[in-house]
């Protein structure tokens, strides 16, 4: 799993993945709002993140624009998006404890450990969605947690007619409205149509299904 921030900037990082939606997964780099990033995710249901959005709070709402979409390989990704885009979920949002920690990945909390224990029981496993969530893609996220921290993985491009999970990168634009759930009336997560950057555009879908 790599992180990098999108060009022109080049420092490349590397960076654990997490499988699980948790508050107390620590960010793995942070982004001003109105900055761009690239985030390197594997193929398969792990994320790349926890990505903290600078002066974020809850109750703000965060629109990410989807730059681009790429492959690893450098084949040509046409129709290719990620299935999970997401903020973290608050405490309040978590189940019941699960008490199972076993196959969480859980960023840099280092596995064994009491926090990871303590993180992967309350945790919420990850659920692909699947969203055609292609460049000028815009979504809306609700801040539950302080930073937000934003996911992305589980990257689709289509081949020999199916889609698949492979190796790849997503380029995205964060932008930060505080206190925008009130504001907006925005509660839940929302695609927006591609041609609009309007906050009352209509529901076309969720990028996250958290519990």
């Amino acid at each position: 799993m790599l992180f990098t921030p999108a060009p022109p900037v080049r420092t490349v990082q590397c960076v654990p993945g997490h499988n699980r939606w948790h508050p107390d997964i620590p960010p793995v780099a942070e982004v001003i709002a109105g900055g761009a990033i690239r985030l390197y995710c594997e193929g398969g249901d792990v994320l790349c993140g926890p990505v903290g959005v600078v002066g974020a709070e809850p109750g703000d709402l965060i629109m990410v624009e989807v730059l681009d979409i790429g492959r690893l390989d450098g084949r040509y990704a046409a129709g290719a998006h990620p299935g999970i885009l997401g903020c973290a979920p608050s405490h309040a949002m978590l189940g019941a404890m699960a008490g199972e920690p076993a196959g969480a990945l859980l960023g840099r909390i280092a596995p064994a450990s009491a926090d990871h224990t303590r993180v992967a029981a309350r945790a919420e496993p990850v659920r692909a969605v699947c969203r055609a969530l292609t460049p000028r893609s815009q979504i809306l996220l609700p801040v539950h947690v302080q930073d937000a921290r934003i996911s992305a993985g589980d990257l689709h491009f289509p081949e020999q007619g199916r889609c698949g999970t492979q190796d790849g990168w997503i380029d995205l634009r964060i932008h930060l409205t505080k206190r925008g759930m009130k504001r907006f009336r925005v509660t839940e997560p929302v695609v927006m149509p591609m041609t609009t950057s309007s906050l009352d555009a209509t529901v076309a879908g969720l990028t996250a299904d958290v519990a």
